[in-house]
């Protein structure tokens, strides 16, 4: 009877822990990236009353008797399981579709967290507002290159102080040259470009009509007072049909008049593309379709594609890769140790943080505008909290019994 009292309350125990954990669950049900956790039972240590026999001649042998001696806890494990996402529009939110972690680090230890409601500092450091530790990733050169092979670090995004120049490289006109022009006939058009500064610069093409059939001399020019001279010229032929065929040469040099204030990057080279311009009967419209150089501008937002990259937006069109978030993956997730604040801590059961990109190493992907929901169910959360209590609920009945039966012993002396 004794035996039965201590039994009935290890599993009081055992299903007062689990309700712990199911109540941690139910009140985290809205916690960005929070996982949820469960409970299980095994039998404790069994009392052997008799061992079992083994057969011999005519005797068929028996089974051994063992009382239980109650229920415990298992384990308690962690449901790392795919959470909804929701879309928050705003550039900094995060969520992993996939088995990785963000990197967060406090300078000494590194944290790990499906949380990606990340913000920007007073100093342009992505960061965990709640914590204050940094979101860890690989940061772009100047030339927008990114050294995934490097040590990850913090990740800046400084917007409103960077600035961003390209100087022109290349040029596409567009258009038509009339086939009617007679020989000696002239289209002129201004192209505006950008020197390494930003600056812009205005050069002057002419196309001379030729004697030979379908041919057109082009040579550059700028009335720029920066502008020292304008070289380059070039025949462009078109067939019978009045198709783009060749050039002899599309290079034009641009070279800046010495003693300027600042001086732009010398000289200034430009590939022109004729492939879309045309000879045919009418107006001659040839113009300028596109260059690929821009004027100074700031960094005034950003977002975050698949794979983890940030891209920065300039006020001036560019777009030009600052970094790449950092994921990390663990060969056992269930090992990991919560640390509180939506965030883990490896451990020996783990295994050490398998650092790297997105997308790579079945580290999952990133969303970016979104945000990962708890994978807490509340139906199944309920379901096994009414088990839970009906299972305290039984265990008192075998304490309330036991109590009764040595009730019954005690009245045997009166």
């Amino acid at each position: 009877m004794g035996t039965a009292m201590f039994t009935g309350i290890t599993g009081l125990l055992a299903h007062q822990r689990r309700l712990d954990v199911v109540a941690n669950n139910i009140a985290n049900v809205n916690t960005t990236g929070y996982r949820g956790a469960r409970v299980l039972f095994q039998d404790l240590f069994s009392q052997t009353l008799e061992g079992g026999v083994a057969p011999s001649g005519n005797f068929g042998g028996t089974n051994p008797e063992q009382v239980g001696l109650g229920a415990g806890v298992a384990s308690i494990d962690v449901d790392h399981a795919q959470g909804s996402l929701i879309t928050t529009g705003a550039a900094a939110d995060m969520a992993i579709q996939g088995n990785g972690f963000f990197v967060l680090s406090d300078g000494a230890t590194q944290f790990f967290t499906r949380d990606g409601s990340f913000a920007l500092n007073s100093e342009g450091v992505l960061i965990d507002p709640a914590t204050g530790r940094r979101v860890q990733g690989y940061m772009a050169d100047q030339n927008g290159v990114i050294d995934s092979a490097a040590k990850p670090t913090d990740i800046t995004i400084p917007l409103g102080t960077e600035q961003l120049v390209r100087a022109t490289e290349n040029v596409v006109l567009t258009g038509n040259l009339s086939s009617d022009t007679a020989s000696g006939d002239t289209v002129q058009r201004t192209i505006r470009v950008y020197d390494s500064l930003g600056t812009a610069r205005d050069i002057e093409l002419t196309l001379t009509k030729q004697p030979a059939t379908g041919q057109w001399q082009w040579a550059g020019a700028s009335s720029d007072p920066d502008i020292q001279s304008v070289t380059g010229t070039g025949t462009v032929t078109f067939d019978a049909n009045g198709d783009f065929q060749s050039v002899s040469n599309n290079q034009v040099t641009v070279n800046f008049a010495a003693g300027l204030p600042a001086m732009p990057a010398n000289p200034l080279t430009l590939s022109l593309d004729f492939n879309e311009l045309t000879q045919l009967a009418g107006d001659s419209d040839m113009t300028m379709a596109s260059q690929d150089g821009y004027e100074r501008g700031t960094l005034a937002g950003f977002n975050i594609a698949r794979n983890g990259i940030i891209n920065g937006i300039y006020t001036n069109g560019l777009m030009q890769q600052l970094g790449q978030v950092a994921v990390g993956t663990f060969t056992n997730v269930g090992g990991l140790n919560r640390a509180g604040n939506n965030s883990f801590l490896a451990s020996p059961s783990s295994g050490p943080a398998q650092i790297g990109l997105a997308n790579t190493g079945g580290r999952g992907e990133v969303s970016g505008g979104t945000l990962e929901q708890s994978n807490v169910d509340l139906g199944t959360e309920f379901s096994n909290m009414i088990i839970t209590q009906r299972g305290f609920q039984a265990n008192a009945r075998t304490i309330t019994a036991a109590d009764t039966l040595l009730q019954e012993t005690v009245n045997l002396v009166r």
